[in-house]
């Protein structure tokens, strides 16, 4: 099979879950014989730097790791970039690049800024499978916060963004065309139970196949014991570095206990809000017990998972699955997570293998800090429960069998 992956952006300029799934699958698909290209647009990319254009949209092609990339992008960006549905422009330079490379499938990871791309392969006859790895399409900022970062639970067909949040009217129409796009795409599936409940809570009830993320295992490499009666405990953080996945909450968790035994490592960019970004280094240099690590590869992940004793997924927002979740269970490493994390809803039975806080009441992820600080030997405990999560040949095979019954 031909397969064109589509999303919104991808490596090396981001790195995060989306484009870690992306990569991971195309790298599996062509182990077991496949065509993979992946298809993206490049909002952090110069426009010199593309040496092509078909009208206003300029286009490139790169390689990475062994996976083609095509990137597109307008010659001058609209600001609504991340909020639109249909784009003409857009959807014209899909049709053209896909009519000429003929392909049999096309996988859409994330729709932002490449939603109209479904259209241009129903044009061309080629069945459309949509991965939903958050919520975009029933929320522009695609986590259900509000400006103030509390949450929502539903956007009321768009009527609830426009008295809370501030989004003019035109988020009405921009609703229908995402539930279009919801019902016209070939086969819906997503990684978490979680984000497939909130759907059907909104009434979008059409079936969404449950599959979950797995882990390439070739990257998991045996981490040292070490006793932690001795040691100082490192308690780590991985991914994007922002106030919506509640890393400030971390922060002054972790400063509440006053402890020396204790560290707290932050692996990952700081990105789009450099205000927040002020903060936590102001934060940091005030407790020497923090520290932050800055952008690590994907590779690099065995070395950090050795430097991280207990994982934190502090997410204030909802976090429609987490992928670092079972990367580091994977590890062997356990993961303490707000409830709203959809991962941590499936993997983590708090107390057994990790610990589930209440993101209402972050006094308990203090607490929980507290209380391995003065266990250490909880950690241990919560080790010896955890059960490999799933790997990524099985998730291909499952994702494998979808296309083959669209091509059928």
């Amino acid at each position: 099979m031909k397969i064109l992956y589509v999303l919104h952006d991808f490596f090396p300029r981001f790195y995060g879950g989306t484009e870690r799934y992306v990569l991971n699958l195309s790298k599996q698909m062509q182990r077991m014989g496949h065509s993979v290209t992946v298809l993206t647009y490049g909002i952090e990319d110069p426009p010199e730097i593309f040496p092509a254009s078909m009208d206003d949209i300029l286009y490139k092609s790169y390689d990475y790791e062994g996976i083609p990339v095509i990137s597109i992008r307008h010659k001058l960006i609209p600001g609504d970039i991340g909020f639109m549905i249909d784009d003409e422009r857009i959807e014209y330079a899909i049709t053209k690049i896909i009519e000429t490379k003929v392909f049999d499938v096309m996988h859409i990871a994330h729709p932002m800024r490449m939603a109209c791309c479904y259209k241009a392969a129903h044009k061309l006859n080629i069945p459309v499978v949509l991965t939903l790895t958050d919520f975009w399409l029933l929320c522009p900022r695609g986590r259900f916060y509000k400006p103030d970062y509390s949450l929502c639970n539903s956007p009321d067909s768009g009527e609830k963004c426009i008295t809370e949040c501030g989004v003019n009217s035109s988020i009405t129409e921009r609703y229908k065309d995402a539930k279009k796009l919801f019902e016209e795409v070939d086969v819906l599936i997503s990684p978490s139970r979680f984000l497939i409940g909130c759907y059907k809570f909104n009434g979008w009830t059409r079936n969404i196949s449950h599959i979950n993320h797995g882990v390439d295992y070739k990257y998991v490499k045996p981490l040292a014991p070490v006793d932690k009666e001795r040691d100082i405990i490192s308690f780590g953080y991985t991914g994007v570095v922002a106030r919506f996945k509640g890393v400030d909450v971390l922060v002054n968790a972790f400063r509440e206990v006053n402890s020396p035994g204790i560290a707290l490592k932050i692996y990952g960019n700081c990105i789009w809000e450099p205000a927040f970004s002020q903060e936590l280094a102001a934060a940091v240099e005030e407790d020497k017990r923090i520290r932050l690590m800055g952008k690590y590869d994907h590779s690099e992940l065995p070395c950090v998972m050795s430097e991280i004793d207990i994982t934190i997924v502090p997410s204030t927002t909802l976090e429609s699955y987490g992928l670092v979740v079972v990367e580091s269970m994977a590890y062997g490493v356990p993961v303490i997570a707000s409830d709203i994390v959809g991962s941590a809803c499936e993997f983590i039975e708090h107390g057994k293998n990790g610990m589930v806080f209440s993101v209402q009441k972050p006094s308990e992820l203090t607490d929980i800090i507290k209380q391995i600080s003065d266990q250490p030997s909880i950690i241990k405990t919560l080790k010896s429960n955890i059960s490999p999560p799933p790997r990524l040949e099985e998730e291909a095979f499952m994702v494998e069998k979808i296309y083959k019954s669209v091509l059928h």
